[in-house]
This record gives C-alpha cells, structure tokens and sequence, in this order.
C-alpha cells in the first residue's frame, strides 16, 4: 500500500524532481533550511509544555540539547542548524509569556505517530495535540512559527483548506470514536498556536531598548473544521489525486527509469543567499550519493512497534 504524508505532497505539488529527490531517492541537502530546524525545536519545546512541564525549562534543555547535536554534524550542515538555534534562543526569554488559552478538558495525545488506511491509501501524520471539549468534541493543535511579517489572522484564515487539519480532522474523528466508545463525537477544528519568530529584545544595552508583548509574539486562534462538509471532501479529494499522479510518476521511475522533470521556477540556482544543490544536481556537478552535499532522509513519522 502506498505510504504518503502531507509534506510530501506539498513538496510534489512543488516541484516533481525535488520531491523524487526527498522522498523516492530519500536524500536531503546536509544544509538544512534554518526555518526548517527552528520548527522542529519549537516542535519539540511545545511537546514538553503539553505535557505539563515548565516551557523555560523546556527551551533551556532542548536548545542545550540542540548546539551538542549540532557539534557533532558535517561542517556544511552547522551554518543552517546555528542559525536555527539563534532563532529559537532569540524567542526564549519571551516564553514565558505564553499561555495556552484553549479551554479543554483532556489531553488525548501529544505528538503520537500513526499510520491509517482511507481509500487505499496508507496516511501518515504526527498531531502536534489532541484535546477533549466536553464528551463529544475533539480539537487538534497545531504549532507554527511563523515568519516577523504574517499576521496571525491572515494565516489562520488561511488555515481553512490546509492539507494537514483536514487529514488530521478526517483521521481523529474516526480513531476517537472507536477509542472513546461515542459514535456521535466530532473533530470541531485546528487551534493554531502561533509564534513569531521575532527578538524579544531590541536595541540591547542601548537607551531605547525595548521588548516586544506577549501579543506581538504569541497567538492562539480556533480555525472550525466540518468533516462533513462540501469543503472538507473537495480538499480530501485534491489530495488523494495528488497522490495517484505521485504514485504514476514513481511507477514511471521503476519501471522505466524516469525522472520526472523539475519546476524550473524553482530551481534558479539559490536557496536564500546560497548554491541550490538540487541546482548542481540538475546540471550534473554532483550526484545524490555525495554524502558531503547530501544526507539520508530523517523518518520522522516512523510508528513504533507494540507488542
């Protein structure tokens, strides 16, 4: 059965030849995008803090944690991971003022792997969290970092159609109502837990130094989401024909060794002010299997076994 996740349709809605590279070939660049790092630490400060623990604490241990790693990675992967990391630390003498303001009344789940059949598909996902609200209504939140400029309204509003809540939404209701024992339990949507990734201070040590509010920084926000609605079945439907054009185009490499071609948009030859590797792919000055450009890919929604 064909195994997809919703970052690798993006990536194929993208760019086919970046998305063969990823997630058929499964290397990545070493020089990992500092967006991309500083994600995934944010990722995993909030798990601690929705699993009760103190969020400074959190950040202090995981951004630790985070500069030993990035001491022991190729010298080419270091640039993009401390960048990462400084994002991250810029942000952490503002925790504090974060406060998770959604009412619940149970934490179901917090960052949980699965892996679920639909349609003849097999889904694979990690919801950052699942809460209870009330005994028939299951919400899913969702953390982002978001660039200084995007309005928190703006990207909720966007958040309406993302791939992600709808797949989540789809996927929650189903297992919770097996789970809980309530066929009439609904997914009611996404709370998005915002944060920009701004300093907190600015101007240090000089006469006009100031800090941002807790406001500027953080937000959460409900985006409703109808399972059964005309909106949801279109966005499930756009994603699972994406899915038979990415199994088409993977069936063309097996069997006929094609690769499909790349968005040329995408691939002037920059990945913000540095060398495109994929680039240098394209134009034949390396080769996938240079372990100096590239790395294997990270499996992050590996399901673990049970007895």
């Amino acid at each position: 059965m064909y195994r997809v996740n919703v970052s690798s349709i993006q990536d194929f809605m993208q760019c086919r030849f970046r998305w063969w590279c990823k997630w058929v070939m499964n290397r990545t660049p070493l020089n990992e995008m500092p967006a991309l790092g500083a994600g995934k630490l944010l990722h995993l400060i909030f798990e601690n803090a929705f699993n009760g623990k103190d969020i400074s604490q959190s950040a202090t241990i995981w951004c630790s944690e985070y500069r030993r790693i990035i001491d022991t990675l190729h010298p080419l992967a270091q640039a993009g991971q401390l960048k990462a990391l400084q994002t991250v630390e810029d942000l952490t003498e503002a925790l504090p003022l974060w406060c998770d303001t959604f009412p619940y009344d149970e934490v179901l789940e917090v960052e949980e792997p699965f892996e679920w059949e639909h349609n003849g598909i097999l889904w694979r996902g990690r919801p950052d969290r699942t809460v209870l609200v009330g005994k028939n209504r299951i919400w899913h939140t969702q953390n982002r970092g978001l660039a200084p400029s995007m309005n928190f309204g703006t990207y909720t509003r966007l958040m309406k159609r993302h791939y992600h809540e709808h797949l989540y939404g789809e996927y929650l209701q189903q297992k919770y109502r097996k789970v809980l024992k309530r066929p009439k339990l609904k997914f009611g949507g996404t709370v998005a837990n915002l944060v920009r990734k701004l300093k907190y201070r600015t101007n240090v040590g000089k006469k006009n130094e100031a800090t941002k509010t807790a406001a500027e920084m953080f937000w959460q926000g409900a985006v409703s989401i109808e399972i059964d609605s005309p909106l949801h079945m279109a966005v499930m439907m756009a994603m699972e024909q994406h899915v038979r054009d990415m199994q088409y185009v993977e069936h063309r490499w097996r069997d006929h060794n094609e690769v499909p071609a790349p968005n040329e948009k995408m691939n002037g030859g920059f990945s913000g002010s540095s060398e495109d590797p994929y680039y240098k792919v394209l134009i034949g000055e390396i080769g996938l299997d240079d372990d100096n450009v590239f790395k294997a890919r990270e499996d992050t929604y590996a399901v673990q076994e049970t007895e």
